[in-house]
Order: structure tokens, then sequence, then C-alpha cells
């Protein structure tokens, strides 16, 4: 999983690529894997920062922008829009009552379980790693 970060018409700070990682962070939650990220600001004339983020993840292709006087407020926009969007598409397969999606939400539900499954077991793991020390 790659991230491109680029900035066009000013200089990026130094912390802002590890902020823009820490915020990535927080989608692991959601247990969607990201197969690339890419993040585009842009400051307009008139101090207008603009900031778009486009993913390939598991779920499919989302893009997500926003434009702020401040490009910290851009950041935060764009990722609230961006995990609005990852939510919709994760969950939407689960909200249609059609039999035609009847196997989708089943497997959904099983990789959603087996998902489940690994991650307890890597927490079970570390615990007796650190049991055993």
């Amino acid at each position: 999983m790659t991230l491109k970060v680029i900035a066009k018409g000013f200089e990026l700070p130094e912390y802002m690529e590890a902020h823009i990682e820490s915020e990535f962070a927080k989608f692991d939650k959601f247990q969607v894997a990201f197969h690339s990220r890419n993040v585009f600001m842009k400051l307009e004339p008139g101090r207008q920062f603009i900031v778009e983020i486009a993913v390939k993840t598991s779920v499919g292709d989302i893009e997500a922008s926003a434009d702020e006087k401040e490009l910290s407020e851009a950041l935060s926009a764009a990722f609230a829009r961006l995990e609005r969007q990852i939510i919709k598409k994760k969950e939407k397969p689960l909200a249609h009552r059609s039999e035609s999606n009847d196997r989708d939400k089943e497997n959904f539900l099983k990789e959603e379980e087996a998902a489940a499954e690994a991650a307890a077991e890597a927490a079970a793991d570390v615990v007796i790693a650190e049991n055993d020390k």
C-alpha cells in the first residue's frame, strides 16, 4: 500500500505527511484494504486550499475532496468525506433486500467473521508472547 502526497503551490510542512499517515490509520477499524492512497493538495489564489484524496480499496475506488481557508481544515473535511464514503460502500451490500444479493451478503458476512477471528487470534498471540517474556 503506497502513500503518495503531492503539494502544489506551497511547501508541505514536514509533520503533515506523518499526520496524513495517522489519519489513514484510523480507517483500520473498517477492515478495508488500501491498495493505493493518493493525496493531492493545492493552494489556489486567494489562500484557498483544495485537498483531494483518491484511494483504491477492497470495496472499490473512492475519491473525496474539500476546500477550506486552512490546510488542516481542508484535510479534516476531506478525510471525513472519505470515511462516510467507505462506510457507504462497505455496508451497501447489506442494505439491499433483493434475493440476488443474498449470496453476496452471506459471503460478506463470512469475510467479516474470518477477519474478526484473525484479529482475535493475532491479539491472543501478542498476549501470549508478552506473557512469555
